[in-house]
């Protein structure tokens, strides 16, 4: 079984974050597992040559064209509302479709053109510290799955910063160009939210429902009120933490309620 990891970033997210991602890439993930890295406008230090920098935008000509296209659009980067013009006061992200558009199209050229069983998608903001054994891999997407992702319940959209793909499951293809026309032609904005875990989702329980497609959620039932952490709070936390929003960027590691709720499940 072939794997291969992807992700993205540009050159603030490289400076803050993204190195330290390579770096623990580097060090604890097996070296038959190529890391492809969808760099906009910089170039990282790697040291191994199982990573691999791609130009995102060269290599993504249709995100080039929807951000030039919506470069203008308050709607589409979040700013204002679509129904009223109405300015939003927060959660803005939700409906910032061109900051989440990187990802998504990055994510459609890797399950369309890598030469790969898995392709794992792997937030930049993410940092592996113990070694990962391949079995590990095949635990975690499981062949007769098409999808493994992090669901949280229905009150939230599920936690992208983990999603792999079986490239051989034969929704591959019609799943990624259903995603693909979502944003090409513009029809992304007729969804309640823009961001990509939103989307994924809508498109995830379409597949579910119209053609039974098989999705493999790795979150196990988290007691307490809101979203919580599902990254770390799952198998994958005996592996890998997730600096998800600002608060643990700037700590460089996981709040200790986080840590306090991943022990109660994966010990």
């Amino acid at each position: 079984m072939k794997y291969s990891v992807i992700t993205t970033f540009h050159k603030p997210g490289l400076d803050k974050y993204a190195q330290t991602m390579i770096n623990s890439f580097e060090k604890h993930w097996p070296n038959e597992i190529n890391l492809y890295v969808y760099a906009e406008d910089c170039q990282p230090h790697v040291s191994k040559p199982n990573i691999h920098i791609l130009d995102l935008h060269a290599t993504c000509p249709d995100l080039v064209a929807f951000k030039n296209k919506h470069k203008n659009n308050p709607v589409a980067n979040g700013e204002v509302m679509k129904d009223t013009g109405i300015p939003y006061k927060d959660n803005n992200f939700k409906w910032d479709a061109v900051r989440f558009s990187h990802k998504v199209f990055s994510v459609i050229h890797a399950c369309t053109t890598l030469n790969s069983d898995w392709v794992i998608w792997l937030d930049a903001d993410s940092k592996t510290f113990k070694d990962i054994p391949f079995d590990f891999l095949k635990e975690v997407c499981p062949d007769e799955y098409y999808v493994s992702y992090l669901g949280r319940n229905t009150k939230y959209h599920s936690e992208c910063g983990w999603v792999a793909y079986n490239t051989k499951h034969k929704d591959n293809q019609d799943f990624m160009n259903y995603w693909r026309n979502l944003y090409v032609n513009d029809s992304l904005f007729n969804l309640r939210e823009y961001h990509d875990s939103f989307v994924f989702d809508e498109i995830r329980k379409k597949f579910q429902q119209e053609r039974n497609t098989p999705f493999y959620n790795l979150t196990p039932p988290i007691k307490g009120k809101g979203p919580g952490h599902p990254f770390i709070a799952s198998v994958l936390g005996k592996y890998m933490d997730h600096m998800k929003g600002t608060q643990r960027k700037e700590l460089g590691h996981s709040l200790p309620d986080d840590v306090s709720i991943r022990n109660q499940n994966i010990n």
